[in-house]
């Protein structure tokens, strides 16, 4: 029993080894290859691979392993030392098989445990509920969402409206919307280093004022950044770079992060109750 019990997480560990060889020989993971619907129809794969793996709890170790506080530990020691290790480079965890396999195990662990507590003997445990959905919800939009994210760069110049863009190899991508560049605003500190500039930009027929870190949001999905402008010329910049970044999965993330500050509401409220009780 105990070799049994010993399986699942020993394929586990010998499964992010592999991924781990892979990533050291310079291979990263197709993402473009999961562009929508391919993402969707994995999503839902994946899905349906949980409700078995659930329903086969009491047969398979691997459920069981799944469904351990084991598990947890794992996933999150795991998250915790990929997220020390790609912040410190530049390379998109989702390009890393590594970082895939243990996104897909701390999902498969989150999606298990939630099916399991979904209610006990007194009903629906809105509470436990609210709080797990909305973080499975924003962390599978984020990953399923990834491949459909797109970000492109343009110079927008005062000269003339552009509508061309590149993504990040180089391609060129037409934009929505035409963008010209209308004023440029540069403040400095004493030493002459730029302290602060913005740039005030026609998107369509809206007037748009992006700064750098706060961009300008089209939309919920879709926002502007200001990346750099033209440092030969600063006072009177012909032209600045912007990043368009896309994110039609936003939605969902959202939704997802609402759902788990509506989730710490209800346990602030229902401990306050009964502290009075």
């Amino acid at each position: 029993m105990r070799n049994e019990r010993n399986i699942a997480p020993l394929f586990f560990g010998a499964l992010l080894f592999a991924s781990l060889i892979v990533d050291w020989s310079g291979i990263t993971f197709p993402l473009d290859i999961f562009r929508f619907p391919a993402n969707l129809l994995s999503m839902v794969l994946w899905l349906a691979v949980d409700i078995e793996l659930y329903r086969q709890r009491a047969k398979w170790s691997i459920s069981r392993f799944l469904l351990s506080q084991s598990a947890t530990t794992l996933s999150l020691v795991v998250m915790v030392a990929l997220g020390i290790v790609f912040g410190f480079q530049l390379r998109p965890a989702t390009t890393s098989f590594t970082a895939i396999v243990a996104i897909l195990f701390l999902m498969t662990h989150l999606a298990l445990i939630t099916i399991r507590g979904w209610r006990n003997e007194r009903g629906i445990r809105w509470r436990f509920m609210v709080n797990h959905l909305g973080l499975l919800i924003a962390i599978c939009s984020a990953f399923w969402g990834a491949p459909d994210r797109v970000e492109l760069r343009a110079v927008v110049e005062y000269s003339k409206p552009t509508t061309e863009a590149y993504d990040l190899d180089g391609r060129l991508r037409i934009l929505d919307k035409e963008m010209q560049l209308e004023d440029f605003v540069v403040d400095y500190y004493d030493n002459g280093t730029p302290e602060r500039f913005e740039a005030k930009v026609r998107i369509g027929e809206e007037r748009a004022t992006i700064r750098v870190n706060k961009p300008y949001n089209i939309s919920l999905s879709e926002s502007v950044y200001l990346v750099s402008y033209d440092t030969a010329t600063p006072d009177e910049s012909r032209y600045c770079i912007v990043e368009v970044v896309r994110e039609p999965w936003r939605y969902a993330t959202t939704a997802g992060i609402a759902l788990m500050v509506v989730g710490a509401v209800m346990m602030f409220v229902g401990r306050a109750t009964r502290k009075k009780s």
